[in-house]
Protein backbone atom coordinates (compact mmCIF):
# COMPACT_ATOMS: atom_id res chain seq x y z
CA UNK A 1 0.00 0.00 0.00
CA UNK A 2 2.48 2.02 1.03
CA UNK A 3 4.62 1.73 -2.12
CA UNK A 4 1.44 2.41 -4.42
CA UNK A 5 1.51 5.92 -2.39
CA UNK A 6 5.28 6.80 -2.94
CA UNK A 7 4.31 5.43 -6.86
CA UNK A 8 1.86 8.13 -7.27
CA UNK A 9 3.58 11.04 -5.62
CA UNK A 10 6.60 10.62 -7.04
CA UNK A 11 4.83 10.49 -10.57
CA UNK A 12 3.23 13.70 -9.79
CA UNK A 13 6.46 14.95 -9.12
CA UNK A 14 7.94 13.86 -12.34
CA UNK A 15 4.99 15.21 -13.77
CA UNK A 16 6.04 18.68 -12.93
CA UNK A 17 3.94 18.87 -10.28
CA UNK A 18 5.08 20.92 -7.25
CA UNK A 19 4.45 20.05 -3.46
CA UNK A 20 2.71 21.87 -1.11
CA UNK A 21 3.25 22.53 2.75
CA UNK A 22 -0.21 21.22 3.83
CA UNK A 23 -1.82 17.68 3.74
CA UNK A 24 -5.09 16.58 1.76
CA UNK A 25 -7.96 16.81 4.74
CA UNK A 26 -9.45 13.42 3.14
CA UNK A 27 -6.36 10.94 3.37
CA UNK A 28 -3.03 13.07 5.02
CA UNK A 29 -1.20 12.81 1.67
CA UNK A 30 0.90 15.74 0.67
CA UNK A 31 -0.98 18.04 -1.78
CA UNK A 32 0.77 19.19 -5.04
CA UNK A 33 0.30 21.91 -7.12
CA UNK A 34 -0.27 20.78 -10.73
CA UNK A 35 -1.54 22.79 -13.35
CA UNK A 36 -3.36 25.45 -11.56
CA UNK A 37 -5.09 23.41 -9.27
CA UNK A 38 -4.26 22.06 -5.56
CA UNK A 39 -4.37 17.41 -5.96
CA UNK A 40 -4.16 15.04 -3.85
CA UNK A 41 -2.22 12.11 -5.81
CA UNK A 42 -2.62 9.72 -3.05
CA UNK A 43 -6.73 9.86 -3.34
CA UNK A 44 -7.34 12.53 -6.37
CA UNK A 45 -8.49 15.11 -4.12
CA UNK A 46 -9.06 18.06 -6.15
CA UNK A 47 -9.03 21.83 -4.69
CA UNK A 48 -8.52 25.49 -6.66
CA UNK A 49 -5.23 26.81 -5.66
CA UNK A 50 -6.81 29.69 -3.94
CA UNK A 51 -8.78 28.06 -1.51
CA UNK A 52 -5.38 26.43 0.31
CA UNK A 53 -3.77 28.44 2.84
CA UNK A 54 -0.39 27.26 4.08
CA UNK A 55 0.41 27.63 7.76
CA UNK A 56 3.31 29.34 7.30
CA UNK A 57 6.31 27.05 8.59
CA UNK A 58 8.43 29.10 11.42
CA UNK A 59 12.53 29.24 9.84
CA UNK A 60 14.47 26.59 11.48
CA UNK A 61 16.43 28.76 13.52
CA UNK A 62 13.69 30.63 15.29
CA UNK A 63 12.34 26.58 15.73
CA UNK A 64 15.73 25.70 17.57
CA UNK A 65 15.49 28.95 19.39
CA UNK A 66 12.09 27.80 20.77
CA UNK A 67 13.40 24.98 21.79
CA UNK A 68 16.29 25.62 23.70
CA UNK A 69 14.49 28.43 25.50
CA UNK A 70 11.96 25.80 26.72
CA UNK A 71 14.96 23.69 27.75
CA UNK A 72 16.38 26.20 29.41
CA UNK A 73 13.35 26.88 31.20
CA UNK A 74 13.15 23.37 32.40
CA UNK A 75 16.87 23.63 33.94
CA UNK A 76 16.17 26.62 35.11
CA UNK A 77 13.34 24.94 37.02
CA UNK A 78 15.26 22.23 37.75
CA UNK A 79 18.42 23.77 39.05
CA UNK A 80 16.19 25.85 41.62
CA UNK A 81 14.89 22.68 43.63
CA UNK A 82 18.32 20.97 43.05
CA UNK A 83 20.46 20.33 46.53
CA UNK A 84 23.42 17.90 44.85
CA UNK A 85 26.63 19.96 44.40
CA UNK A 86 27.81 17.61 41.41
CA UNK A 87 23.97 17.76 39.68
CA UNK A 88 24.15 21.60 40.37
CA UNK A 89 27.21 21.94 38.32
CA UNK A 90 25.77 19.88 36.02
CA UNK A 91 22.54 21.86 35.58
CA UNK A 92 24.64 24.75 35.58
CA UNK A 93 26.80 23.50 32.57
CA UNK A 94 23.51 22.40 30.23
CA UNK A 95 22.42 26.18 31.12
CA UNK A 96 25.83 27.82 29.52
CA UNK A 97 25.46 25.44 26.36
CA UNK A 98 22.11 26.56 25.67
CA UNK A 99 22.56 30.06 26.50
CA UNK A 100 26.28 29.83 24.03
CA UNK A 101 23.53 28.57 21.46
CA UNK A 102 21.34 31.05 21.57
CA UNK A 103 23.69 33.55 21.37
CA UNK A 104 25.17 32.14 18.45
CA UNK A 105 21.51 32.33 16.55
CA UNK A 106 21.21 36.33 17.35
CA UNK A 107 24.60 36.79 15.75
CA UNK A 108 23.65 34.98 12.53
Amino acid sequence: MEDEKIAKITEMLLGGGKMLSVHCGACKGPLFEFRGEVVCPVCGERTEAEKVEAKPKAAPAEKVESILRTKLNSFAEQLEKETDHTKTLELLDRIKSVLEVLEKLKEG
